[in-house]
Parts: structure tokens; C-alpha cells; sequence
């Protein structure tokens, strides 16, 4: 069996066909300026989404936190080559903070935010952009009395800790961090739009910004951000990637041998630690809410799946990457703004995902696919678009505009121009048909909805401006 075989591929370039119309549209909407969004399978990139102006799959992004994950890979490496210990003492390798009590904390407790220590120091206005990122001097400076609640009392996340880390990294390593993470995790996985902060290749970022509503006056206008050097931080949040490239990463963190019945071989995926050193990253230490975290990695569930991965939050840049050990699957999503939906596009796209594996409804049995694909079309009228999907096996219907709904039910075949609403919820029309009429060519024309709702293709939309302007002017 190959990993070809596996039906996530097949599923996952559905979602993404799909799902770039319907993530397009939220992108209008909300006037997001700019994203990328990337998947693959079991270590085989599958498909990109890349949307805005000047926005490629190969554009570089701002990922922020994300660089935690590759602090705790060069971390776990370490321990795995015996140059330092997980229950090391931080003042062993930071004697600066000898005495301090973030000095007695462990190596381990930096990686699962247990230190107890604060989050970014008492004066974090370099977030803001009101003064340069702090140096590895100022952090240090800042741990010494930066210990808040007592270690190992609930997950208290920290880029001060991480920054730590980096530090920690560069004493055992005898290296520089971004040297380090340059040799032996960048270069290994062949990442060429990776990088640990901002170098020679700062005139390629993308531009990052604001959230709407910065101007009262002109509250619908985002303004752009420069991009600033992470400096002592870089450990913590330094990193610049794209979608592409933290898939290919975070492959490289799928287990080799999942011991899981059904699993498929992940020939393509690269080393960077053991199977045990991967568990161990990934298995929740502090979990609050739903969510958790291990030894630099998230822990959350999405689509019923457990999943390891990160978010990223940077002037200008919103990110979040999942990997689904029991699937293969590693999905990344980055938007170009400091309130980018990163991790609603991602749960869409799940969404989506898991409506493409399911099974064909009972009532296309028997009904050629090219029938089913006649309904795949988008239909517009004056109370917005819809999206009328075939996907997977199944055709389903989509607001645009909207996150799409895991538990949309799929439509029942009657004929070849007329299909029957399920309406899980009960507001809207189930039972009733919506009825297709198409050209000559097999193309649709035109569809009364179920509701009895006349809508016309997208792009042969006109707006009944006589009606709409009724009473306007006169006002």
C-alpha cells in the first residue's frame, strides 16, 4: 500500500478546491488584506491556497511562535545527543540566574510553560512597537524577578522562558541559535523559505497589518506595519516561514510508526528526532480549556482528532499549523493581519475535509458522478451567494461569507435537476427542493431554491438598483 492510497489526499484537495472560494469570500468580508494556506499528507504536500495581492505560496510570512516549536526540536535534540538533560537546572547553563528562583526551574519546565514565570516581562510595549524587542541582557534582567506563580501550579505561557531557552540552546550547542537551527533543522528538511529572523531576505516579507478600526475616521482602513527584529526574543517568536514550508516542518514531526490499525507509510517524511522524543513533545504536560501543551508543541482537537501544532501571533501576522498523527494530515494557515482569522480558516477547512470522506448518500446510488458535478456551481441573489458544492461523494451547500458547518447535511438526490434540502437545525427549509435549469451545454442558469428563493449564477448577477433605490433617494 502507498501513501497515495490514502483517502486524505483525495479529501483534503476537495476542501481545498472548496475552500478557497468560501475562505476568499470571509477574506472579502472582513477585509483581510492577504493569506496562505497549505496542506499535505502524510509528508506529500497535497494543495496551497494563496490569496491576496502579491501573495504567493512562496511569499514570506511573519510566524511568530511557531519558532517555539523549533526551540524545543533543537532542545529535545540536544538531550538526545546527551549535551544537556531535561531536569537540568536553567542556572547550570544561565548562571546569571543563579540565585533567582526561575534559576532552580527545569529545562523541561521552560519547554511546558511551568516555570511559573511572566509572560513577556513587566514592560512589553515592544509588542507595540514602542520600543525595540529587549536583548538577551534585558531578558535575563527581566527573569531574575520575572518568577510570578509557583512552578509546576497550572501552564503559564512565557516568550520570556522560551527566550531562555535559546539562550540555552547556544551554551550547549556552542553555537549561535540561529546557526544552530540553520545546520540541523532547516537545512536537513531543505525549509528555503525558513528562516530564524529577519536577514538578507526582509525585502521579501509580505506586509503585516492592523486590525480594523485603528482610524475612527476611516474605521474600515487597516494600515500596514513594518517589520522590526526580534533580537533577544527570536527563540520565542523570531521566525518567518510560509504555509508550505511549516507543513513540510511539521511532517518531519509525524510519527514513523504510528501503531495505529489502517495507517498509511510516511516515506516522506524527514528525521529531526526519535519517535520517543516526538511523543514526548507532543503529550499534553499542562491542558486548561480544551486545550494543551507538551514539550513546545500545542495540543488541541479538532474534527474529533487529536492534534499537535502552534499558533503564531506577530505585528501584522496571525498563524496556526495542526498535524494529525492518526491522519497524516498537517495543515497550515497565515494571514497578513494582527486579527487574521488563522484558526477559523483552519477549522474550515477540517470541516470541509471531514464532509469529503463521508460516505454517498443513500440516494445518488446508482447516479453517475458527471450528475452530481451539473449542481457544483455558485448562485447569487440580493441576500448574498451560495455555493452549491460537489465534494467527495456528496453534494452539499455553503453561504459564503461564512465558516463552513461540519455538521451541514448533504442534499438528497431526486432527479437530474432537482435536489432536497436537510436542514439539521430546523430554520430553514428542510424537505423542500430547490429546483436547476440548465443550458444546453449542461450549464446551470438558474435555481429555485428550497424557500422558493430564485438565484442566478454569480457571475451573471445584477443588482435590481430600481428596487433597492425605492425610497433612498427620496430620503
Amino acid at each position: 500500500m502507498t501513501a497515495s492510497a490514502n483517502p486524505q489526499i483525495a479529501a483534503w484537495k476537495e476542501a481545498f478546491r472548496v475552500g478557497e472560494e468560501l475562505l476568499g469570500a470571509i477574506a472579502v468580508n472582513q477585509g483581510l488584506p492577504g493569506f496562505q494556506a497549505s496542506v499535505s499528507v502524510d509528508g506529500r504536500r497535497v494543495a496551497d491556497i494563496a490569496w491576496g495581492e502579491g501573495i504567493t505560496p512562496d511569499t514570506l510570512m511573519r510566524v511568530a511562535s511557531h519558532s517555539k516549536t523549533f526551540t524545543a526540536t533543537a532542545i529535545l535534540q540536544l538531550m538526545e545527543s546527551g549535551a544537556l538533560r531535561l531536569d537540568d537546572r536553567v542556572s547550570r547553563w544561565l548562571p546569571a540566574l543563579t540565585g533567582a528562583p526561575l534559576g532552580e526551574a527545569t529545562v523541561s519546565e521552560l519547554l511546558s510553560h511551568s516555570a511559573g514565570v511572566n509572560r513577556d516581562s513587566l514592560d512589553s510595549d515592544f509588542w507595540s512597537l514602542a520600543r525595540p524587542f529587549p536583548t538577551r541582557d534585558e531578558v535575563l534582567e527581566a527573569a531574575k524577578s520575572g518568577h510570578v506563580i509557583r512552578r509546576n501550579e497550572r501552564m503559564k505561557y512565557t516568550n520570556v522562558g522560551y527566550s531562555l531557552l535559546g539562550y540555552i540552546v547556544e551554551e550547549a550547542s556552542g553555537q549561535s541559535y540561529e546557526d544552530y537551527v540553520r545546520a540541523r533543522i532547516i537545512a536537513p528538511l531543505g525549509l528555503k523559505n525558513t528562516g530564524p529572523e529577519m536577514d538578507e531576505r526582509a525585502g521579501e516579507l509580505a506586509t503585516g497589518y492592523t486590525a480594523r478600526g485603528m482610524n475612527p475616521a476611516d474605521p474600515f482602513r487597516r494600515l500596514p506595519i513594518d517589520h522590526v527584529n526580534s533580537r533577544g526574543m527570536v527563540a520565542a517568536t523570531g521566525f518567518y516561514s510560509t504555509a508550505r514550508d511549516l507543513c513540510r516542518y511539521f511532517s518531519a514531526h509525524l510519527l514513523t510508526e504510528t501503531g495505529q490499525p489502517g495507517a498509511f507509510p510516511r516515506k516522506r517524511t524527514k528525521k529531526l528526532l526519535t519517535d520517543d522524543s516526538k511523543r514526548l513533545a507532543q503529550r499534553p504536560v499542562n491542558t486548561l480549556e480544551g486545550r494543551g501543551y507538551g514539550l513546545g508543541f500545542m495540543w488541541e482537537e479538532v474534527a474529533g482528532q487529536p492534534t499537535f501544532g502552534h499558533s503564531g501571533g506577530y505585528p501584522g501576522f496571525i498563524s496556526r499549523t495542526w498535524g494529525v498523527q492518526g491522519t497524516g494530515v498537517v495543515l497550515s494557515v497565515i494571514t497578513t493581519a494582527i486579527d487574521g482569522p488563522a484558526a477559523e480558516f483552519g477549522r474550515t477547512l477540517f470541516a470541509l475535509a471531514e464532509l469529503a470522506l463521508k460516505p454517498a448518500d443513500p440516494s445518488l446510488k446508482g447516479v453517475k458522478r458527471a450528475h452530481r458535478r451539473r449542481f457544483d456551481a455558485t448562485f447569487q441573489n440580493l441576500w448574498g451567494r451560495t455555493r452549491y458544492a460537489y465534494l467527495g461523494e456528496n453534494v452539499y451547500d455553503f453561504e459564503l461569507g461564512y465558516y463552513a458547518d461540519p455538521k451541514a447535511q448533504p442534499w438528497e438526490y431526486v432527479d437530474a435537476q432537482t435536489l432536497r434540502m436537510r436542514d439539521p437545525y430546523g430554520f430553514a427549509a428542510h424537505g423542500e427542493t430547490s429546483r436547476f435549469e440548465f443550458d444546453d451545454d449542461g450549464r446551470p442558469v438558474s435555481v429555485r431554491t428550497a424557500g422558493g428563493a430564485l438565484m442566478v449564477p454569480a457571475d451573471r448577477f445584477e443588482m435590481p438598483e430600481d428596487r433597492v433605490r425605492l425610497g433612498y433617494a427620496e430620503a
